[in-house]
């Protein structure tokens, strides 16, 4: 009877650390070896185990705070934090197939920040992913960027360092590969960085800030959506391209608000980014929608990239430019090919993506 009572108390120990180790974020990763990014030598460290997010708990009523902001109904108090921020530093994080469920959360903010670093091999549902760090973009109102400096001296500040808040350093070199991603929207802003060889399901967009991106072997399903009945731009139709939109100002100046423009990779203040053999799907028709976005993204190479449910694929404004793979810039007129592919008439329809990372499609 006692070996029993034993047994039984050691399982339910265990069963109650494992359900306290799913619901737990995983902080220190343990070190399982080397790899290489950019030909150098980095610390590998491994996931160990699936996460699933508890919802968040109620707010409750601070009544020292309620008191002190003079009974102001519109204090809620604290409440428990969602998502997470994880920092590395020349390393590699290998989730080994390891999910992530943030579905109780609603699309939280994951931040992966840092320089020198890939993050791959793993499922991430329900997020908000930024990756890389702060970037804040020229304010062309001002002429202004970070710490004052201005524009017109310095030119643009791409994102090499963080740009605001209290942690200082590199954000260069930070990569995404393997990874299965549900998400509202996805941010990298690194210089010379990359999302590579992932699946995605995506909201809103994927936001390239600042970076010198490479873009390449994925597969990106949106769920891009219209936000304004008309265009906050003067939009030029081109009719010797049935690829490219143009707009000599894609926003007026007082404006710089992406979300005006339903597109699944949105690519700003970006040069020499590489967008090569995507496939991009809209989830249903929206004749307002572009696969890609360039903003102020001189030098940008696109190619061998499917574009299906796009009635035109590319938008781009007055100062971005597009070459062909040799580095030589190509003119409107004659962006006709460079092995991208357009289906306009092919949709994903209604698609979830499951705990295995399997996209599903829902009838």
């Amino acid at each position: 009877m006692k070996k029993l009572i034993t047994i039984l108390s050691l399982f339910m120990l265990s069963s109650c650390s494992s359900k306290a180790n799913i619901n737990e974020l995983e902080w220190n990763f343990p070190n399982c070896g080397t790899s290489l990014l950019n030909n150098q030598s980095i610390i590998k460290v491994c996931a160990t185990r699936d996460y699933i997010a508890n919802a968040p708990q109620k707010r409750k009523k601070d009544w020292l705070a309620f008191l002190a902001a003079e009974g102001s109904s519109g204090y809620k108090g604290s409440r428990e934090s969602v998502g997470g921020i994880l920092e590395f530093q020349n390393q590699e994080l290998n989730f080994k197939g390891h999910v992530w469920d943030f579905s109780k959360q609603g699309f939280p903010i994951v931040v992966f920040r840092g320089h020198d670093t890939i993050v791959q091999n793993g499922i991430l549902l329900n997020t908000y992913v930024s990756l890389g760090g702060n970037y804040i973009p020229p304010n062309f109102t001002t002429g202004e960027q970070k710490n004052n400096l201005s524009i017109k001296e310095n030119g643009f500040l791409y994102a090499k360092e963080y740009s605001s808040g209290a942690y200082q350093g590199s954000i260069e070199n930070f990569y995404f590969k393997n990874m299965k991603n549900h998400s509202d929207t996805l941010d990298l802003s690194s210089w010379g960085g990359g999302i590579l060889s992932s699946q995605f399901i995506i909201e809103n967009y994927i936001y390239i800030a600042g970076s010198k991106a490479t873009i390449i072997a994925n597969q990106i399903i949106s769920k891009a959506k219209s936000f304004n009945d008309k265009p906050l731009f003067t939009l030029q139709k081109q009719n010797f391209s049935t690829l490219i939109d143009f707009s000599k100002q894609i926003f007026p100046d007082q404006a710089d608000d992406k979300t005006a423009i339903p597109s699944t990779l949105y690519v700003k203040f970006s040069p020499d980014t590489i967008i090569d053999s995507n496939t991009f799907t809209l989830t249903q028709r929206n004749d307002q929608a572009y696969a890609i976005v360039l903003d102020h993204s001189p030098r940008v190479r696109i190619t061998n990239n499917t574009f299906n449910g796009f009635k035109v694929p590319i938008l781009m404004d007055q100062w971005s430019s597009i070459v062909d793979e040799k580095g030589n810039e190509i003119k409107h007129e004659n962006f006709t090919g460079y092995g991208n592919l357009i289906n306009p008439d092919k949709f994903a329809g209604n698609v979830t993506m499951n705990r295995k990372g399997e996209i599903v499609i829902n009838n």
